[in-house]
């Protein structure tokens, strides 16, 4: 019998909370380090735009953020879980004052953090060039009222960009993944962590979330233009992008 999904917010943000501290070391261990490349792969496609200013939602302890930083843009990263946001902020400013040591902080401001939900935003209409979202739009106990929230305060024009893991579709990869996404991982994900169902929810709330061209039609109903998207790794991780229409 599978994890019941339970996305609610308060559960959401407790179950981050509990692994705030090991969640880094997590995150490379279990990927093998290849979520660094997934996020490098974001930041060169978001260069691209030359953007002034960002929002990146569910923003964990803020590796997109501090990315997004030392190319100079104006970041405000956002995620529900305070104990989150606290790794966040002290990631920050460790990065930020290196960069202010090498000479090259003058560019780049430091990143504001604001502890809400992704389906409530409490900033001003048309404020960012780009929103992000880096592994956890799966999480959103509300995705539909989260993307009108997220195409509100984008400008127009704006470009939408979205990491999340997926199911390969070759049928070869997909069994090796599977085995380790739902068997290995867990078991790794709790001994280091201390959580018991941090580990077990991951690749349960990958399975729940629709994929490919199915999100591309879900981005496309909540009023986002020109959805595109590019598999990584096989098909592990997928880069969702979308715009908000010139017109809006």
């Amino acid at each position: 019998m599978g994890l019941k999904i339970n996305k609610d917010k308060q559960n959401i943000a407790a179950m981050f909370n509990s692994i705030a501290g090991s969640y880094d070391l997590l995150n490379h261990l279990l990927s093998f380090g290849i979520d660094k490349s997934w996020r490098a792969f974001l930041i060169k496609r978001i260069k691209l735009l030359k953007p002034a200013t960002a929002l990146d939602i569910a923003c964990g302890t803020g590796d997109i953020t501090i990315a997004m930083m030392k190319q100079g843009i104006d970041v405000t990263g956002l995620d529900i879980a305070d104990k989150m946001l606290e790794k966040a902020v002290a990631k920050s400013k460790k990065a930020y004052y290196g960069l202010t040591g090498k000479g090259k902080g003058a560019s780049s401001s430091m990143p504001k953090y604001i502890c809400a939900p992704a389906d409530n935003i409490p900033l001003p209409d048309n404020s960012f060039d780009v929103v992000t979202i880096g592994f956890g739009i799966r999480n959103f106990d509300n995705r539909g009222e989260s993307l009108l929230e997220i195409k509100r305060v984008l400008k127009p024009g704006g470009t939408l960009f979205i990491l999340e893991f997926a199911t390969p579709k070759n049928r070869v990869w997909r069994g090796v993944f599977n085995t380790y996404f739902l068997k290995v991982l867990p078991y790794i994900g709790k001994v280091i962590s201390g959580d018991n169902s941090a580990y077990s929810y991951l690749p349960s709330s990958v399975g729940t979330f629709p994929q490919y061209g199915e999100f591309m039609e879900e981005l496309e109903h909540f009023g986002f233009k020109n959805p595109t998207y590019k598999q990584l790794t096989g098909g592990v991780a997928v880069m969702y992008s979308a715009q908000k229409s010139h017109n809006t």
